[in-house]
């Protein structure tokens, strides 16, 4: 019910706090389980935030077993689908609880459901992929092993790149790769062969989404924040990008001016930005300070704008029609999120 109720509302902010979300293959946000999405993980929380937003379908998360210590935060990440998957980091004591979990991914995927695994066991926020751990290939085994779901359970590879982890407003690409079913892979060798090929099969399908630009970090957030300029649809996003990251400089890029709609947005911008700066700047201060030197910055800074803005939105309310009886500030302050959205929509033209 809570997982219903607040997928909308997250979409929504992630239509403002992401200035561009784009979408190699949209048909595939209609999926029907037994699925497995099988991610790399550059930017925490947010990345499994943006990809189960969406999906038709309701996606069950694999996440870090240390936020799950509390016994009511657990139960409001259960609430929210999330699972814990412990770490030796963590406490050895906490690693048995992972069969636990991985007994409920083979239940969720026995009953047709979709899970999201973070195939690099961590987060860095590197726009190039980590080593893979054995976590994704033990979920797919055991599900080709199950007679009921094995000729329809495949693991879908997703690619996620961010132009910045911190900028408000960033441009986000994901690519779904190639499926991975079992016809494709070694289901009689040993464990240990079949997990080094479902890992090659899968690094390589990750890598083929992911913007690598020979490791210049600097040409991969140009190509991800200007890919709007450079592509001629979603399903050929990847694809444009990477023939252009080889030889690409920034100033390669075709200039387009939308001159007078950015002038139409300049006002309602500027109105965007001065009714929201006083909530979004001190807490952003607040996020940066507490989240110094952790992968959290992102996550941490949309989760609490996301829980305090409708408190935010009556309270300036309440102030407004109390304080004043002048019709045209009851109007601007009531049209709080459209200001908000217009800022972000003047946002994405300057990139």
């Amino acid at each position: 019910m809570l997982y219903s109720v607040l997928q909308g509302f997250i979409r929504l902010g992630l239509h403002i706090f992401c200035g561009n979300i784009t979408v190699s293959n949209e048909a595939v946000l209609n999926s029907k389980g037994p699925l497995l999405l099988a991610s790399n993980h550059p930017n925490s929380f947010l990345d499994a935030i943006i990809i189960g937003s969406l999906f038709k379908q309701p996606v069950h998360y694999l996440a870090r077993g240390d936020a799950f210590k509390q016994p009511f935060v657990r139960k409001i990440l259960c609430s929210l689908k999330l699972m814990p998957i412990y770490r030796l980091s963590e406490g050895r004591e906490y690693l048995a609880l992972n069969d636990n979990t991985f007994d409920n991914c083979k239940n969720i995927l026995l009953q047709g459901g979709i899970i999201l695994i973070f195939s690099e066991g961590l987060c860095k926020q590197k726009w190039q992929l980590q080593p893979l751990k054995k976590g994704t290939a033990r979920i797919a085994f055991t599900a080709w092993n199950e007679q009921s779901i094995s000729n329809y359970f495949r693991v879908q590879p997703v690619s996620i790149n961010y132009h910045s982890f911190t900028q408000f407003g960033k441009q986000v690409v994901i690519h779904f790769g190639e499926i991975i079913s079992k016809q494709i892979v070694h289901l009689n060798a040993n464990e240990g062969e079949r997990i080094q090929q479902f890992n090659t099969l899968l690094n390589e399908r990750l890598n083929s989404g992911m913007l690598l630009a020979n490791n210049n970090e600097n040409v991969v957030q140009t190509l991800i924040a200007k890919h709007k300029q450079i592509i001629h649809s979603p399903a050929t996003a990847i694809a444009d990008l990477k023939h252009l990251q080889a030889n690409i400089q920034p100033s390669n890029f075709p200039k387009t001016s939308h001159l007078l709609l950015k002038a139409l947005l300049l006002l309602p911008a500027i109105v965007g930005f001065v009714l929201h700066a006083v909530l979004y700047f001190p807490i952003k201060k607040l996020v940066k300070q507490k989240t110094n030197g952790t992968v959290f910055y992102d996550s941490v800074l949309f989760g609490i704008l996301l829980i305090i803005y409708p408190f935010y939105y009556l309270l300036v309310n309440i102030l407004v029609f109390k304080s004043t009886d002048i019709i045209v500030l009851q109007i601007v302050s009531a049209l709080m999120p459209l200001w908000l959205w217009l800022l972000s929509s003047f946002k994405k033209l300057i990139y």
